[in-house]
């Protein structure tokens, strides 16, 4: 056989190896830019989510401590219902799309956080609480954004 033709067809193969690769790096680069961009958007959505059940449950707490009756809080124990739906199904998203198991607990530990308003007692413990709830999310916050850049 002559060595032009064998130098030829190495050429060739190489050429088709090199566009396969290359296009082979390119999806997988596509898709990692989807799944971190649909990972941002969940955990901005989890955050929101958690901020506003954090609103919702505070003004519930508040009305009870105030005395409000049973017919005006109402209202308020409902939306807190929906936040806390909303913030459940966030933070399920997010464990779904994390992969990570160090980031899983880290937006229920919030939610909890939160809920523990319901059993504060007067305006200051509902207040401290409220602090250490803001301070809670935006630690975990701060950790998902480390998590992320490893």
């Amino acid at each position: 056989m002559d060595t032009t033709v064998v130098v030829a067809a190495l050429g060739f193969v190489s050429t088709l190896l090199g566009v396969w690769l290359s296009a082979r790096w390119q999806r997988s680069s596509a898709r990692e830019g989807q799944i971190l961009g649909a990972q941002v958007r969940v955990y901005g959505d989890c955050a929101t989510a958690l901020y506003e059940y954090e609103r919702a449950t505070f003004a519930r707490a508040l009305a009870r401590i105030q005395g409000f009756s049973e017919e005006e809080r109402e209202a308020l124990r409902q939306e807190a219902y929906r936040r806390e739906f909303t913030a459940r199904s966030a933070i399920g998203q997010a464990t779904f799309l994390s992969g990570n198991e160090r980031l899983d607990g880290v937006f229920e530990s919030v939610r909890e956080h939160v809920e523990a308003l319901n059993k504060t007692v007067d305006r200051a413990e509902l207040d401290s609480r409220h602090q250490e709830n803001l301070a809670a999310l935006k630690a975990a916050l701060r950790r998902v954004r480390s998590e992320m850049r490893h």
